[in-house]
């Protein structure tokens, strides 16, 4: 078995102590963009979409951190939280219609 990676070691110690703020920025740009549409949600599909923004935030979070200034790091973070809701409703799609497949 192979060591553990030190490089993404540091950047989960990171992530534990400041990047909690990358989930809440994405999903801050969820819920931005939940308030200026003119969608008729339930709150079930809100809170799973800000919940998406979230995670979508902290996998952004694993992609450019380290590589871009701080100040477009929040932004881009921002961004993919506010892309969200159809990047999560698109997996959910593939992997509903890959079940109906078999």
């Amino acid at each position: 078995m192979n060591p553990p990676d030190p490089d993404f070691n540091s950047r989960l110690a990171d992530l534990k102590q400041g990047g909690w703020v990358m989930a809440f920025l994405g999903a801050l740009g969820a819920t931005v963009r939940l308030l200026v549409s003119n969608e008729d949600l339930g709150w079930v599909i809100a809170v799973r979409r800000v919940v998406g923004g979230g995670i979508i935030g902290i996998v952004a979070y694993f992609s450019v951190h380290g590589l871009v200034e701080p100040l477009y790091e929040a932004v881009t973070y921002s961004i993919c939280g506010s892309f969200a809701p159809e990047i999560v409703e698109g997996i959910r799609l593939k992997i509903k219609n890959f079940r109906l497949k078999k």
